[in-house]
């Protein structure tokens, strides 16, 4: 009975975490493709819009119906890539390991670079990896870290309305 008992909690508290991080990353897709409404890119030849997962990707499946909808007249694509080296085509570039995001190439992320690449890490010491936009949790919440002088050193711009609902800072960050 105890052998039982221990099996079925085991798969229980296993079965709420698999929910909790499907809910987290769900509201994570959200954001993603939130921020094709909120930034703005400059226009590019490039066909598709590109959200490029960088390494590990946490979201599995969750993502994939963001490819039913459109950015500027432009389909939006997801692409699953491995090496930095790949992300030449982005719009916007998911990392959840800083050191990911932190390989990426700076001259690549500059205003030259078309498409402007927005990155998005999961850390909210940011400052440290380059990143643009992080997801953090506070009191169980998915919430926004904003640095807004990479940002604007990308050449990308954003709405007052999304930098309203996030922590934004400007120069580096004591984090």
């Amino acid at each position: 009975m105890r052998l039982f008992l221990f099996i079925f909690t085991l798969l229980f508290i296993s079965q709420s975490i698999a929910e909790e991080n499907s809910i987290e990353y769900k509201i994570k897709a959200g954001y993603l493709y939130n921020f094709t409404k909120f930034i703005t890119w400059p226009e590019d030849d490039i066909e598709t819009f590109n959200l490029c997962i960088l390494g590990k990707d946490p979201f599995g499946s969750i993502l994939n119906p963001i490819e039913n909808r459109t950015v500027k007249n432009k389909s939006i694509r997801v692409y699953r890539i491995r090496s930095a080296k790949k992300t030449k085509h982005c719009h916007i570039i998911y990392g959840a390991s800083p050191k990911q995001l932190k390989r990426l190439d700076s001259k690549s992320l500059t205003i030259s670079s078309l498409p402007p690449k927005l990155t998005v890490g999961e850390t909210r010491k940011l400052s440290r990896y380059g990143s643009m936009i992080a997801f953090f949790l506070k009191d169980g919440k998915v919430k926004l870290r904003i640095n807004l002088d990479h940002l604007r050193k990308s050449g990308l711009d954003i709405s007052a309305k999304l930098l309203e609902i996030a922590e934004v800072f400007e120069g580096e960050s004591n984090d």
